[in-house]
């Protein structure tokens, strides 16, 4: 489905998240979010797509993309893992959908939410309707986004993710967070590595990677058995 203007955020397993701010199909009687004055698209100046990470937050609430990842023995075989996605401060749209990628994703459903008047699981995606100020949502899911390389490490992948409206990309937040608990697992390398803006803590037995940015950002972090090499 194409509509413009939209809102891109993606991220994870998450193919696209689409804000749309025009009217919603037409209903026998007319609905009141369907008045464009109610929603409050950003309003900022934005950049073109250009990857920035920023040392310093931005002022006032801004969208916050965080991924729980749980790897168990299993996904060192098939790549599956489990993914808890929670969306807070979304834009107060209208109406927006996350869409996923139906190949690598299952068992989608909804764990909470608030401040959104309507949410359902439709097909590989998660459809919003009457998003107010403050808005959070939280999903669950199985995502194949592990994959095995020949020298028997790994590469978990993740991304783009993007706050886009119309043809600029504002600022978010992404916090990816990477439990994999007795697997003896650790982390080899970061693409982008860290720097400000861009936090990689480690554990024993997980890793968090913190992103201020605006533009698109892919993460890959490579795992290996053992100690880093």
């Amino acid at each position: 489905m194409t509509m413009t203007p939209t809102r891109r955020l993606q991220g994870a397993a998450l193919t696209a998240f689409v804000a749309m701010t025009l009217p919603l199909a037409t209903a026998a009687e007319p609905d009141p979010f369907d008045d464009d004055s109610l929603w409050d698209p950003p309003r900022v100046e934005s950049n073109r797509g250009d990857l920035n990470f920023l040392a310093t937050a931005p002022e006032g609430r801004v969208h916050h993309h965080q991924n729980q990842i749980t790897l168990v023995a299993s996904s060192l075989d098939d790549g599956w893992v489990t993914l808890r996605q929670c969306h807070n401060d979304i834009d107060r749209v209208r109406r927006a959908q996350i869409v996923y990628n139906a190949a690598k994703t299952r068992d989608i459903e909804i764990e909470s939410q608030s401040n959104i008047g309507e949410s359902w699981v439709e097909g590989a995606s998660v459809q919003l309707r009457q998003i107010e100020p403050e808005a959070e949502l939280c999903v669950r899911a199985r995502s194949q986004m592990l994959r095995i390389l020949d020298d028997q490490s790994y590469v978990l992948e993740n991304g783009p993710f993007m706050r886009r409206y119309l043809d600029g990309y504002f600022p978010m937040r992404v916090t990816v967070s990477v439990d994999w608990g007795d697997l003896g697992l650790t982390l080899a390398e970061s693409t982008p590595e860290a720097q400000p803006g861009f936090e990689v803590t480690e554990s024993p037995d997980g890793v968090v990677v913190e992103a201020t940015f605006e533009g698109r950002l892919k993460t890959e972090l490579r795992l290996v058995n053992g100690e880093r090499p």
